[in-house]
């Protein structure tokens, strides 16, 4: 549980907490190895950092660069950052070779451009990037951070050393939140940790800013209180996720094909997302025990409900067809 007294939640902590230095990186250990004998050794590659969101691409960039100059602040001279995917003009190519050209009168030992969504960036575009990293000088390194690598064209990747991110495991997650926990002066319990780590899979960023959320939320509720009670059912609510024990509810009804139980559950509980609603069920799905032929049906039909609303289509209608749709593949199912 969560004994406070005292909550700070002015400065946001994926701030607060994110790794100033290489050797603060958690779980990358053969990328921040690997790194840091490329320091050791004087010779920093042009770098591609590759995976989902929230693995630490961006921390590491700026840990490298910590650890290479010194410093952690953005000094216009030494560092260049972008977001590719919507700087791709014309005049922000030519703002990054003017930076990569420039020369002033004490020349810094490295210079560094970051572009974050490198994925997005249009083939031509990336075309261009590949001549302009052909013609840098020695000291300036690109770091291209993406999501998704298997859009960079083959010239780019080729001329970059590729470092893979991964989602953080449970016991790197929880080795985190504890340390920001003792730091905090704050107490949570496993089931809360479980919630987060569920909700976030590995995202970091994610669970740091939900607990931050989670315990502004519980504290701003009971600030007369010394002690203050955070349960995993306000990290789910204000994640887009029904309750344990309200899904659990869901998922009986829609066994008993109880079409109006079904309704009256997601009426009550209003501030459920329809992507959240997919992401318990398959979890459900995947626990069952029933025809492995029928879970593979009804795990299509939640992938093709979620698409329609990648395509923007109405979420109302598409929880109706849902529903709908599952309790016929249910049926006859004990």
């Amino acid at each position: 549980m969560n004994d406070q007294i005292e909550f700070n939640a002015d400065l946001p902590w994926v701030e607060k907490y994110r790794p100033r230095t290489l050797s603060e990186i958690a779980s990358q250990s053969m990328t921040v190895q690997t790194l840091q004998k490329f320091i050791e050794k004087d010779s920093i590659p042009h770098l591609i950092f590759a995976g989902p969101a929230g693995t630490g691409k961006t921390s590491t960039a700026y840990a490298l660069i910590h650890d290479v100059l010194g410093t952690d602040k953005i000094l216009a001279d030494t560092i260049l950052e972008r977001n590719a995917s919507d700087n791709v003009r014309m005049d922000t190519r030519d703002e990054i070779k003017n930076f990569v050209n420039h020369t002033g009168m004490f020349q810094p030992k490295y210079k560094f451009i970051i572009l974050d969504e490198a994925d997005l960036i249009p083939k031509a575009m990336q075309g261009a990037f590949r001549r302009i990293i052909e013609m840098a000088p020695s000291n300036v390194k690109f770091i291209f951070m993406c999501n998704y690598i298997e859009n960079i064209i083959d010239p780019v990747l080729s001329r970059c050393a590729i470092f893979r991110f991964f989602p953080l495991p449970f016991h790197f997650f929880s080795k985190q939140i504890d340390k920001i926990c003792e730091n905090e002066h704050i107490f949570i319990n496993d089931e809360v940790k479980d919630a987060i780590f569920y909700i976030s899979q590995g995202d970091m960023r994610q669970a740091i800013n939900l607990l931050q959320m989670a315990l502004s939320l519980v504290f701003e509720e009971n600030q007369s209180k010394k002690r203050v009670f955070l349960h995993p059912d306000i990290v789910y609510q204000i994640s887009g996720f029904l309750p344990l024990k309200t899904f659990k509810e869901f998922s009986t009804a829609l066994y008993q094909e109880d079409i109006i139980k079904v309704k009256n559950i997601l009426a009550e509980n209003p501030s459920y997302s329809s992507r959240g609603l997919f992401r318990q069920t398959l979890s459900w799905i995947l626990k069952q025990k029933f025809d492995k032929y029928k879970k593979e049906e009804i795990i299509s039909k939640i992938g093709e409900f979620d698409f329609r609303l990648t395509l923007s289509a109405d979420p109302t209608i598409q929880i109706d067809g849902f529903i709908s749709e599952l309790m016929i593949l249910l049926e006859g199912i004990n």
